[in-house]
């Protein structure tokens, strides 16, 4: 599989060589912002407040030149804004496409991410399963239950340094697959690990999906799988599967996923399972949101809810209120958790 990637890497490489003058070049310049006030109370919390504010920042820089053979060369940024952030770039990545699909290379999320389809998908904020801000509470989840439908213990490769391929869509359909050396690298200004002590090595990330309408009502579909080996003792396989789906009509949004993995004896086996209902009518959007997790190695689980409602104040401005309570139970020890996130959204 590795080859096919180095591959297919090579015959991109060649393009380039012979790559007509450039007839179009694009630089685009996109940003957003949230400001949010949380509240909440965990019953296994030791943090001396129950509130906090935070913010979100994010400034995007999208490059493309379209060549006159027809393949299109991009590039992207994501950096960070927020004060005291220690890495100030998210994502960044170049990127060749044409009709043979498309060859990404750099820190970005690997095929296995970019497919799922899970809960999340109906349209959750900041605050609301799938992305919980009550963990400004210190201990507000105590286990290792997972919060959203994602692979965990290092089957997700998160934005480590690969090379993804994607292919042409087919009707609706497409696939990707990713390879990653090592999940540690990348997420720290490019610095390696030539001790191989921390990360999963030799990862593979692979999705399938499909995105269509039928008579008004939009389907999507995601199948994801990763694999990879851990770096540390012992050095046992890691992989996990998962997918979901998301159907729309009228202006709702109905979606579930679910997700599997086993790390062995780097992080054990857990799953979780979500669906997420979602509306939108006008300036106005609403959410709910349920959760199931297990982590099966420390005989954890969590059930959790959400309910959201935002309001559009003006083009490319908005304001959310999200509810979130969940039950954690951690060694036979109840966790109690609740929380409220409000904030303010802009985007340009």
């Amino acid at each position: 599989m590795k080859n096919v990637l180095m591959a297919s890497s090579a015959i991109v490489g060649a393009a380039v060589l012979v790559a007509s003058p450039a007839a179009a070049q694009e630089l685009e310049l996109s940003a957003f912002q949230q400001f949010m006030a949380s509240g909440g109370d965990s019953d296994l919390d030791s943090s001396d407040r129950g509130f906090a504010f935070s913010t979100n920042t994010e400034v995007h820089v999208n490059g493309s030149i379209m060549a006159d053979n027809g393949i299109t060369f991009g590039f992207r940024v994501e950096f960070e804004a927020d004060s005291g952030e220690s890495n100030n770039v998210d994502e960044n990545s170049i990127w060749a496409s044409g009709g043979f699909g498309k060859l990404e290379f750099g820190n970005n999320d690997g095929a296995e991410d970019t497919f799922m389809v899970n809960g999340s998908n109906s349209g959750v904020d900041y605050g609301g399963v799938g992305n919980p801000t009550s963990n400004f509470l210190q201990r507000a989840f105590s286990g290792n239950t997972r919060t959203s439908v994602d692979f965990a213990n290092g089957v997700d490769s998160s934005d480590a340094t690969k090379i993804t391929y994607t292919t042409p869509n087919f009707n609706g359909f497409s696939a990707g697959i990713s390879y990653t050396p090592d999940t540690a690298d990348g997420n720290d200004g490019n610095s390696f690990h030539a001790a191989d002590d921390s990360g999963i090595h030799d990862h593979i990330g692979v999705g399938a999906g499909y995105d269509g309408e039928f008579n008004g009502i939009g389907v999507e579909l995601g199948l994801v799988a990763g694999f990879g080996s851990a770096d540390a003792e012992p050095e046992d396989d890691v992989y996990g599967i998962g997918g979901g789906a998301a159907i729309s009509f009228s202006g709702f949004t109905i979606a579930s996923g679910v997700i599997w993995d086993d790390a062995d004896g780097n992080g054990g086996e857990g799953w979780a399972v979500d669906l997420g209902i979602g509306y939108a009518t006008g300036p106005w959007n609403f959410s709910i949101n349920g959760i199931y997790s297990e982590d099966d190695d420390s005989d954890t689980d969590l059930l959790g809810g959400s309910a959201n409602v935002g309001y559009n104040l003006a083009p490319g401005v908005s304001v959310f209120l999200t509810g979130y309570i969940g039950e954690e139970d951690v060694n036979g020890d109840d966790n109690d958790i609740v929380a409220v996130t409000s904030g303010l959204k802009l985007s340009f």
